[in-house]
């Protein structure tokens, strides 16, 4: 996963750490790895915090289904200045009842917004319809994705955790929220 954070690091020119610790899993200490990647783009600011948990059980079993295997937790925050107020929005995976009984349905996801233009954009996102076929592989990955105003900042909250690591989705969320940025760039 560094290298992955090394070619953000280049290619945004962003401030990048890496801390490494160890955690009680109450049996042994394992590795811990966190990543954190910053940097500004257009008049926003993007944050990324990894979180790589290695645990003793990292082959998962067919008994425990992977909950105790290893664990990398996201969480992107992007963040836009802006003396208008910005409408908030929040997406969430299609429930299995609405899939199953809703097939005209191109997306995979729901979109809760009150301002038709910036559901409509959301709707189109490239990044973000892959981010969602993400899900339909992958059942663990299920994103929270959320943006509200406070104070004069636009704040967009994308958080979620896997047991493998994922560049794709990682990849796909960055520019996401570059996407975002540049819908409200002023």
């Amino acid at each position: 996963m560094e290298n992955i954070f090394i070619k953000l690091k280049e290619r945004e020119n962003a401030e990048f750490r890496k801390i490494e610790k160890k955690w009680w899993n109450g049996h042994a200490y394992f590795p811990l790895k966190n990543y954190y990647l910053n940097y500004k783009y257009l008049h926003g600011i993007i944050n990324i915090h990894y979180e790589f948990r290695q645990s003793e059980f990292s082959k998962p079993s067919m008994i425990d289904g992977g909950a105790f295997s290893d664990r990398n937790i996201c969480q992107v925050k992007c963040e836009v200045k802006s003396n208008r107020r910005i409408p908030k929005f929040n997406i969430s995976e299609r429930g299995i009842l609405a899939k199953l009984f809703n097939k005209k349905d191109v997306l995979n996801y729901r979109v809760t917004c009150d301002d038709k233009n910036l559901k409509n954009f959301l709707q189109q996102n490239l990044n973000l319809n892959s981010i969602f076929r993400i899900v339909e592989n992958s059942p663990e990955f299920s994103p929270l994705i959320e943006a509200k105003m406070e104070d004069d900042s636009y704040k967009l909250n994308i958080l979620y955790n896997t047991q493998k690591k994922n560049e794709n989705a990682l990849h796909l969320i960055n520019e996401f929220c570059k996407n975002i940025i540049e819908y409200f760039h002023e």
